[in-house]
């Protein structure tokens, strides 16, 4: 596992990022409050290796296409802090619904066959953190710098998905989790307006070169 420094600051979540984040660790480590999801996929709980499979298999898949993983991917309705005007009447998906899609696919693919540690974490690990320290003194450096690149100037929600399945993808292999409430939350950010959408990119930067430079400073030690 790849080393990095975790910022001191706690991570500011929503209702909506808190959900995706309890969803992504009831998958990993299972609920006692339900049974058939004990010890989840690190415990290999038979229900929880099921769902992360079925999970992965729908990276990048629409929303619909297979409405079992609806049980993972879509809040509860009557959540008024994630729908506080109810539940959507039009028949397109929420921002908030593609987020979770799109959060929770890649972190089932980021979690299977990794039974040992949790992909995902609650300190305030940004995608942009993770890509960063991971660069620092990496073979592909350059092709990590520009797969990030591409994430931050995608210009559809089907290509900002793809880039960051790469990402994900890179990731996986060194073992680097992220926190996958931050990153929902961070892409909701991305479908609201152009504004906001930018503030993410740039914290996302800012992400980017801290982890980097923390990186090369410790390698200097």
């Amino acid at each position: 596992m790849t080393d990095q420094k975790t910022p001191s600051a706690t991570t500011c979540l929503t209702p909506f990022g808190a959900w995706v984040s309890y969803t992504v660790r009831t998958l990993a480590h299972g609920d006692s409050a339900d049974t058939s999801i004990v010890g989840g996929y690190l415990g290999d709980s038979p229900t929880a290796v099921a769902a992360i499979a079925k999970l992965s298999h729908n990276v990048g898949h629409a929303i619909g296409s297979d409405p079992d993983i609806f049980y993972w991917t879509v809040p509860d309705v009557d959540d008024t802090a994630i729908y506080p005007h109810g539940a959507p009447v039009s028949s397109e998906p929420t921002r908030e619904e593609l987020a979770a899609h799109a959060a929770i696919t890649l972190y089932a693919m980021h979690q299977q066959s990794n039974h040992e540690m949790p992909m995902h974490t609650d300190a305030p690990i940004s995608i942009g953190r993770a890509v960063g320290a991971m660069a620092f003194g990496n073979i592909n450096e350059k092709g990590i710098r520009s797969a990030f690149d591409k994430l931050q100037t995608a210009s559809s929600w089907a290509m900002t998905v793809m880039h960051a399945r790469h990402l994900i993808q890179l990731l996986k292999r060194e073992d680097i989790a992220i926190n996958y409430g931050l990153f929902a939350q961070d892409m909701v950010e991305l479908r609201s307006s152009s504004e906001r959408g930018n503030r993410v990119r740039l914290r996302w930067g800012r992400d980017y070169q801290s982890a980097y430079a923390q990186a090369k400073a410790k390698a200097e030690d």
